[in-house]
């Protein structure tokens, strides 16, 4: 059975935590920031996925233009 859209960003999110904090425990901190960017990116896709909105919706509504 393939994975939502929903649940793949859930993944990603908890993977990419695993990441940062493997970074921080190897003092990598641009490394970790990067990761954590990543993440709360991904947290965010997933919320807007919670709720039925899209990105282009969000960033429409917020006055942005997409890249």
């Amino acid at each position: 059975m393939k994975a939502t859209r929903k649940e793949s960003l859930e993944y990603i999110a908890s993977l990419l935590q695993e990441l940062a904090d493997l970074a921080k425990d190897q003092k990598l901190p641009f490394l970790s920031y990067l990761i954590e960017m990543a993440f709360i990116e991904v947290s965010d896709l997933a919320k807007q996925q919670v709720s039925g909105k899209s990105k282009t919706q969000s960033n429409h509504l917020n006055g942005s233009e997409p890249h």
